[in-house]
């Protein structure tokens, strides 16, 4: 929380959006980051989903329009809905059948997400999760079940963002995707990145989340020897 995973959406939008692009910011209720959006002047774009059908029919308009770029603040309160759905009640699943129904209904609707744009950029709170095999602690996203982990599979890029304080007024911003054994992150790259991307305070966030994934991804894999 506070580490500005909204600020980012929105600037990923506003940098994305240019020259008319279609582009949307969807606040799911319960995350309600609506009025950050509005202080970056880009109130116009967004929208409040208030239930799991709210949502699945953005994703029909998006997909429909052909929409650029979409931004979802964010998985952990669009989770309840979800389960809203299925139970009724944002409650937990009782039992493995209720739980493999949540796990489902979720793992679709993401899917049906990767189409609604070209670019899609989910931001989500983090928790400790513990591997009930290993007894391993990892920072996950912040999701119910096998979906702490698991939800990494759903996206091309994970990574986590952290904020520490450097001095007065001053803090310093990395978005980590580097591999490693206590956070979970992912990258679809034939050569991986391989430092802490650093974010300005401001403006130029995703531009330089963007130009990392670019560099490595134009970097000549290894040969092969025959």
């Amino acid at each position: 929380n506070a580490s500005g995973k909204t600020h980012l959406v929105g600037d990923f939008l506003r940098t994305e959006g240019v020259d008319g692009k279609l582009c949307k910011f969807i606040n799911v209720r319960g995350e309600d980051g609506m009025l950050t959006l509005m202080g970056m002047g880009l109130g116009s774009i967004g929208e409040t989903v208030e239930s799991y059908d709210d949502f699945d029919a953005v994703l029909d308009q998006c997909t429909r329009e052909q929409y650029h770029a979409l931004g979802v603040d964010s998985l952990e309160p669009l989770n309840r809905w979800v389960r809203a759905k299925l139970f009724g009640s944002d409650r937990m699943p009782k039992g493995p059948e209720e739980w493999q129904e949540l796990h489902r209904l979720m793992a679709n609707l993401m899917t049906k997400q990767r189409r609604a744009a070209k670019y899609v950029l989910c931001a989500c709170t983090s928790d400790k999760s513990t591997d009930t095999v290993t007894g391993k602690v990892t920072i996950t996203p912040d999701l119910p079940g096998r979906e702490a982990r698991g939800a990494a599979g759903w996206f091309d890029f994970v990574g986590y963002l952290d904020v520490s304080i450097i001095g007065p007024g001053r803090v310093n911003r990395v978005l980590v995707m580097v591999p490693n054994n206590a956070i979970t992150v992912r990258q679809r790259l034939p050569v991986p990145i391989m430092e802490d991307i650093k974010l300005p305070n401001g403006p130029g966030g995703w531009a330089a989340i963007k130009a990392a994934i670019q560099h490595a991804a134009a970097k000549p894999t290894a040969g092969v020897a025959k």
